[in-house]
């Protein structure tokens, strides 16, 4: 080979002049061989190089560039304040960014640190809670407790108006250091680490204020905050409403500085508005209600993808166990149960984008052993209980008559009071002084006992005489008993109707999810009548009076599952949430043991009350649709997560970008 090589080899290279010379040499075939080789010489070279770098290099995020966030709404101001977070989402979603809390969540909604290190306690009853020491608001001045105890200060005071204020009852707070605070409870909970998720405000920028002053403040517009992007401008039109809200990057912000120069939020008067500025690539991101969604084609957000999240919710039916009627037996609501085709929901309303809901406690959400639940829609069945319930033609005979047997006195509640009650109705229409303007509330009040003594005085020779009673003593017992039971005979035989009423809000998805139901639960030959209300009336009419046989509504749930205010006996009464009025004392006993108990026994508590709430089927639970948001292909770095309420899609959003560059992998 080498002699070889030596034989073919050029002696002397060729001059610059031989080689101008070369193209008229060489022929047109022998031209175009050449320039071939030369094109595959230059190519590889290029893609070796290339390949070498990519090799030995690797794309990460580049800082600048801007988010643009859509929302379709009006308004002349904002509070961007989290002592009033609960009242608008949109402010809450510009809250998330301005503000940092004391703890976070992380991508699996476990609870973190955040401007705080951690917290300790060995009760619940105390906690301790450990502030970093390099943190700063926006303006450059120094994060402490100080501004701990001024926003907590200023959410228990009941004239700030603070939405927070129901969480921080009764909490004390002790200042140990600049860096150190303990809060002491009055009784134990398992929650109240949620609470410390606060979003604090800064004491140098609003003490001194009075409620009102504090409640109008610049600085409910223009927020010093703790989080990755600070207030920068804002912009209204010539109408005076909020055209669009601009953030910066906060150069004091205590983790990685952000990727992206700013965040600005959009303001649009309607869906049209909103789609014709994505369509022009002048927003990035935005979020469309459920009934907004359904009627928008895949194609018309080309360019976005489609983040899916679940959020602690859930929509259901509560049954009002204190009103009288059919919802009153438990058969009945068994028979609903296995009646409801929950699937219907999901594929129907909300497209496959959603999951039915079998427990009042999301379980499976929050990751508890042992908390999945099977539902089973079997209508048959359904038929069978309300066969064996009595039930034929949609009614039933009251086959075992009321008679009062419990002794009741002022302070007594239940069905022994109400029965009372009706009693005392029953005999006005022949003595309009015995119980006038009377009530059926089922609670023993003053009325009532006066409507007792009456009735005692009035029939003094069978109830008083007998036992050497001067006056009427005010409590149904004994002869009082019987001389009830006699004159009210038959006013307790009555026929149960399988029919009720539907409440639920004039909203599209809830309208269309009680018509469904109505269609199922007809089935079984109930009748079932559907009323729409506004919000405000809903409100004020059904939900505060309790004025409904069946309510249609959304439930939040919260970061710690907490059932108490849903279920427990004591929060039956507005301001309470136990809508369907439901009162079983092993639940009650379950729900006080999971406030106080540690992990462990509180997951047992968990699943036992659940298993009889289940049982006594007080509601019927239905599904929950995904939590959809939409952001341009341009934007990175978003990971999707487990959201607590839909605002905190924002919680890492300094991770954000959509430039982007090439280092060397040894850096």
């Amino acid at each position: 080979m080498p002699n070889i090589l030596k034989d073919f080899w050029p002696k002397k290279w060729p001059t610059k002049k031989q080689w101008k010379k070369l193209p008229e040499v060489l022929s047109r075939k022998e031209k175009i061989i050449l320039l071939s080789l030369v094109f595959v010489m230059i190519f590889s070279f290029l893609y070796t190089s290339i390949s070498f770098y990519h090799s030995r290099t690797e794309v990460v995020p580049g800082y600048g560039g801007i988010y643009r966030e859509g929302f379709i709404e009006s308004t002349k101001t904002l509070v961007i304040n989290p002592l009033y977070a609960s009242q608008s989402e949109t402010d809450r979603d510009i809250i998330e960014v301005v503000f940092e809390g004391l703890m976070t969540y992380d991508k699996n909604g476990n609870i973190v640190s955040n401007l705080a290190l951690g917290y300790g306690t060995n009760d619940n009853k105390v906690f301790k809670l450990t502030l970093r020491n390099d943190i700063y608001w926006s303006d450059g001045e120094k994060i402490t407790t100080d501004d701990i105890i001024y926003t907590i200060k200023t959410i228990q005071n009941s004239d700030f108006q603070s939405t927070l204020r129901q969480r921080w009852i009764g909490v004390e707070i002790r200042k140990a250091s600049d860096y150190e605070i303990y809060f002491i409870l009055e009784e134990p909970s398992s929650i109240f680490p949620e609470n410390l998720t606060l979003k604090i405000i800064p004491k140098h920028i609003f003490e001194g204020y009075s409620p009102r002053e504090f409640r109008y403040s610049e600085y409910n517009l223009k927020p010093v905050g703790s989080g990755p992007y600070r207030f920068k401008d804002v912009k209204f039109d010539s109408s005076g409403n909020i055209e669009y809200f601009l953030l910066e990057r906060n150069p004091y912000y205590f983790k990685s500085s952000p990727y992206l120069d700013e965040v600005s939020f959009h303001f649009f008067r309607d869906i049209e508005e909103l789609l014709r500025a994505q369509r022009r690539a002048e927003i990035d991101g935005f979020v469309l209600s459920d009934n907004i969604r359904r009627n928008i084609e895949e194609e018309e957000l080309e360019g976005f993808v489609n983040y899916r999240a679940t959020l602690p919710r859930y929509f259901s039916v509560f049954f009002n166990l204190q009103r009288e009627g059919a919802l009153q037996d438990a058969s009945v609501r068994k028979a609903l149960k296995y009646a409801t085709n929950k699937n219907e929901f999901i594929n129907t309303i909300l497209a496959g984008k959603g999951s039915p809901v079998n427990s009042p406690l999301l379980l499976d959400f929050y990751n508890f052993r042992g908390g999945d639940v099977i539902h089973e829609h079997n209508l048959e069945k359904a038929r069978e209980i309300l066969k064996d319930a009595g039930f034929e033609d949609g009614r039933r005979e009251t086959e075992d008559p009321f008679v009062f047997t419990e002794d009741t006195r002022e302070g007594s509640q239940g069905e022994e009071v109400r029965n009372l009650q009706r009693c005392f109705l029953y005999l006005q229409e022949k003595d309009e002084d015995i119980y006038p303007d009377g009530e059926v509330t089922g609670f023993f009040d003053e009325k009532t006992k006066e409507a007792t003594i009456y009735f005692q005085e009035k029939y003094r020779e069978e109830i008083l005489d007998p036992q050497n009673f001067r006056h009427g003593t005010g409590m149904v017992a004994g002869s009082t008993q019987e001389k009830l039971n006699e004159l009210c005979e038959g006013l307790f035989n009555k026929t149960v109707s399988l029919e009720f009423l539907v409440t639920t809000l004039d909203d599209p998805m809830l309208m269309q999810t009680a018509q469904i139901l109505k269609r199922q639960w007809e089935r079984l030959g109930i009748v079932i009548t559907i009323e729409a209300k506004s919000a405000s009336e809903l409100k004020e009419e059904v939900i505060r009076t309790r004025n409904f046989d069946a309510l249609l509504s959304g439930t939040m749930l919260s970061g710690i599952v907490n059932p108490l205010p849903m279920w427990h006996s004591t929060k039956i009464d507005d301001p309470g949430f136990n809508l369907s009025g439901y009162e079983n004392e092993e639940v009650d006993r379950l729900l006080e043991k999971t406030m106080v108990s540690l992990e462990e026994e509180r997951e047992n508590a968990l699943l036992s009350l659940q298993e009889i709430i289940l049982e006594d089927v007080p509601a019927i639970f239905l599904y929950n649709p995904d939590f959809l948001y939409s952001i341009s292909e341009r934007v990175m770095g978003i990971e999707e997560r487990v959201l607590v309420n839909s605002s905190q899609r924002f919680l890492d959003i300094d991770k954000w970008y959509v430039n982007t560059k090439r280092l060397s992998k040894n850096n």
